[in-house]
């Protein structure tokens, strides 16, 4: 596809999440930005983010919108590149006068955006950064960057745990993306397989553009690990996998929380058998607020949503809430309603999770494990 008709088809994504939430009933709109990656490295995930986001949106627009004011959505595409982060939120607010923010997926892109917005007093809640530098780069008790999932601490050792407990892997592998993202929970495997029981045989980086990994998986299939961590993003992702199978080798291989989806399959084939990931939802999932979500998304979209759009739905669903909740409509009303919400209901985790933000504005709850059998990730029951 040339770079003309992926601009077009992004524009008209976007054009499609701002018209219909555009019309004012007779009093001005709730201004809302989105800030996303709809195009580079992360934009399979960025566009199933923003699916979950306009489904939101929608659904509080045809309950009446909020305090009697329809719901008007701004979207920005980042790229994933922090540079075009900046001047995302930088246009968001100056510009189009958002009050609050859903967004970014790329944790650089989080990190650098969000110190811009807490100069502006405007909140944003992520739809899909999970390393822990960016909530960590919170105040902590006054935070501005909210994530209502698990960061990549709890991730990575949830994950490491599943590992060596579910999958009996003692020797394990890492290859991490050379970014925050995939450090970050290269950083927790290395200090927590350990402390499950197994041993870390090697660690390999790599940068998010490269696409040839065989003469890393060589180096790493002469350790023989029982299993092979995969931290990075879900197109990297599908080439280890593909790239690991033509080697011959049948080792385990796990993968972090961007591929999650059915896309991962799609990309690597008949190689994504048997590779686990760790998975906050699906839509066979056992909370009765994600199932909600999952019929009212499959007879809406006419397909199953993944794990981003469920991330995108819960991002803009609390955001909205809160907006709904705040005694002004303004970012530090917003802000301060955030960080006493401890009830909003989640799709994502067991049933019965909420949004209740710790004092770093992040969420936390049990992930489960998905493996991928004949075709399709069976979601193994949590414990």
């Amino acid at each position: 596809m040339n770079r003309i008709v992926i601009r077009r088809a992004v524009l008209a994504l976007m054009a499609a999440a701002v018209v219909p939430l555009a019309v004012a009933q007779g009093s001005d709109p709730v201004r809302i930005g989105v800030m996303l990656p709809l195009t580079g490295p992360a934009a399979l995930a960025g566009t199933s983010i923003l699916e979950g986001v306009r489904f939101a949106a929608e659904e509080a627009n045809a309950k009446g919108g909020v305090k009697g004011r329809p719901i008007q959505l701004f979207i920005e595409n980042d790229e994933g590149s922090t540079t075009k982060g900046v001047t995302a939120v930088r246009k968001l607010i100056e510009s189009d006068k958002v009050i609050a923010i859903s967004g970014t997926y790329v944790s650089a892109v989080a990190l650098a955006s969000f110190k811009v917005a807490k100069e502006f007093h405007v909140p944003m809640i992520s739809a899909g950064s999970t390393s822990s530098n960016v909530t960590d780069a919170n105040t902590p008790g006054d935070p501005w960057f909210f994530r209502a999932f698990p960061g990549s601490d709890e991730q990575g050792a949830q994950s490491a745990r599943d590992i060596v407990k579910k999958l009996n892997a003692k020797k394990v592998a890492v290859i991490q993306e050379n970014s925050i993202y995939g450090s970050s929970l290269g950083e927790q495997m290395k200090k927590m397989i350990p402390q499950y029981g197994g041993e870390i045989v090697s660690v390999e980086s790599y940068n998010s553009d490269e696409r040839d990994f065989y003469s890393v998986l060589t180096k790493v299939k002469a350790k023989q690990p029982d299993a092979i961590y995969i931290a990075g993003l879900m197109d990297a992702g599908a080439q280890i996998i593909k790239q690991s199978r033509e080697l011959g080798m049948k080792t385990a291989l796990v993968g972090s929380g961007s591929m999650m989806s059915d896309k991962l399959i799609e990309l690597a084939g008949p190689a994504s058998e048997g590779f686990a990931v760790s998975s906050m939802f699906e839509p066979s999932t056992p909370n009765k607020f994600g199932q909600v979500f999952t019929q009212a998304f499959r007879q809406k979209m006419k397909k199953e949503p993944d794990v981003y759009s469920a991330l995108g739905y819960d991002s803009m669903h609390v955001l909205i809430e809160a907006v709904r909740r705040a005694p002004k409509l303004d970012g530090s009303s917003i802000q301060a309603t955030l960080k006493t919400m401890n009830d909003v209901p989640l799709t994502e985790g067991p049933d019965g999770t909420v949004s209740k933000f710790d004092d770093k504005g992040s969420v936390s709850f049990k992930i489960g494990l998905a493996v991928v059998r004949n075709g399709k990730r069976q979601w193994l029951p949590f414990d």
